[in-house]
């Protein structure tokens, strides 16, 4: 299987780095094909602009999804979007700032994921969008420890702090979402707390396949004009809150 890793933290040394580093030599190990996107070693510094593309439909006024759909875009974007197009899952692993992604990975996002790309346009959306077939998981890391971000904890379930990139991103985009890897804390942890971390995350990318994605509502599930879910049945944010 191919698969992209998108790393979006400034500190190789860091335990994300570690994270990475275990990913890249258990998926290679397993005889995965794995593409990196080191956003700091990029020096990703692209911002959704005029600049992105090589000729605008109206030089006059910026539409950006207007311009996108035609997806002529810089080489640095394109190269990008390849290594999406042929990944058949998608990594994705950085720090928990400010209950999100950091600002570096979420501008990739915004640039890559472009409409008549990963959605809209041509593609449609969730179950007809453009990255459908292919699978998503992501590998956070956060600085309080788990019973901090449980319900009735201080910062509250964090899985419906991920909701946005969980359902906000890869459902509508028609990817397939594993729950995510979270690891509570590591800078509270010990060497041998840390390298416990490392040794389950191995095991898991080695089982991944194994697993079932989020369950998240089909389109199926909407009716009317003004899609509304049907009688009895759960919303995105309870069946994610399930888990």
């Amino acid at each position: 299987m191919k698969i992209l890793f998108v790393f979006a933290h400034p500190e190789q040394q860091s335990f994300n780095g570690a994270l990475k580093d275990t990913a890249i030599s258990t998926l290679t190990e397993e005889g995965h094909e794995v593409l990196v996107s080191d956003l700091y070693q990029l020096n990703w510094s692209i911002q959704l602009s005029r600049e992105n593309f090589t000729e605008l439909k109206d030089p006059n006024y910026f539409n950006a999804e207007k311009e996108q759909n035609d997806l002529k875009f810089q080489k640095t974007i394109l190269k990008e979007m390849e290594k999406v197009k042929e990944a058949e899952l998608i990594i994705f692993q950085f720090p928990f700032w400010w209950f999100s992604m950091p600002g570096i990975l979420k501008s990739w996002i915004d640039i890559v994921f472009a409409s008549n790309f990963a959605y809209g346009g041509k593609k449609g959306y969730f179950e007809n969008a453009g990255l459908v077939g292919k699978k998503a998981l992501i590998s956070i890391t956060t600085g309080a420890p788990k019973n901090f971000f449980t319900e009735k904890g201080r910062n509250g379930n964090i899985l419906l702090s991920l909701y946005p990139i969980l359902f906000g991103i890869f459902n509508f985009t028609g990817m397939d979402s594993y729950l995510p890897s979270i690891w509570y804390g590591p800078g509270l942890l010990d060497d041998e707390g840390r390298k416990e971390y490392l040794t389950l995350w191995g095991e898991r990318l080695k089982n991944l396949k194994s697993e079932k994605f989020i369950d998240f509502q089909k389109s199926s599930s909407y009716l009317g004009n003004d899609l509304q879910l049907k009688e009895g049945l759960k919303t995105n944010f309870e069946i994610l809150g399930q888990y």
